[in-house]
């Protein structure tokens, strides 16, 4: 048997710190001012286990929370058209580009007969189309790893 103070001293916390472990159940209360020091110590062990529980399930249900508030945003952009899965703007631009390089494949037969027009024609397509080309694999390395920037740069259009 320890008197309070010496048992807080033991346990390196105040007196006052060993009677609110003893109102709420942790320590056995202290009858004449004595308290059992094995009692004391297992039950400051005990308290602080169940912190270091707390407050790791609290660290987990916070990412839950975390998760959970990310995924709610999401869905929110998604409805509020803010937001379109990547393989729906791929598609998008694809047909898009698409739809626009075989008009400019035939532009060259269309403006011209003269073989030497059409051929200079076809030329600056494909010059354009290859800059097009290189661009779309740019800006698709450059959204891998920086998830989703628009610009291969980071800023703006090229």
């Amino acid at each position: 048997m320890v008197t309070v103070e010496q048992g807080a001293r033991l346990i390196l916390v105040t007196a006052e710190r060993v009677r609110q472990l003893a109102r709420s159940g942790w320590v056995p209360k202290p009858e004449k001012g004595l308290i059992p020091l094995v009692a004391l110590v297992q039950g400051y062990i005990r308290f602080l286990k169940d912190e270091d529980r707390r407050s790791s399930k609290s660290a987990a249900d916070s990412r839950v929370r975390d998760a959970r508030a990310k995924e709610i945003e999401l869905k929110i952009a998604r409805d509020q058209r803010e937001l379109i899965p990547t393989e729906e703007a791929n598609a998008f631009v694809s047909r898009v580009f698409g739809h626009a390089v075989s008009r400019l494949v035939g532009l060259p037969a269309e403006f011209t007969r003269d073989l030497n027009e059409r051929r200079r024609l076809e030329i600056a397509i494909d010059a354009i189309r290859n800059e097009v080309a290189d661009l779309i694999r740019e800006f698709d390395f450059a959204s891998e790893r920086r998830g989703g920037d628009l610009a291969p740069g980071g800023e703006g259009n090229p």
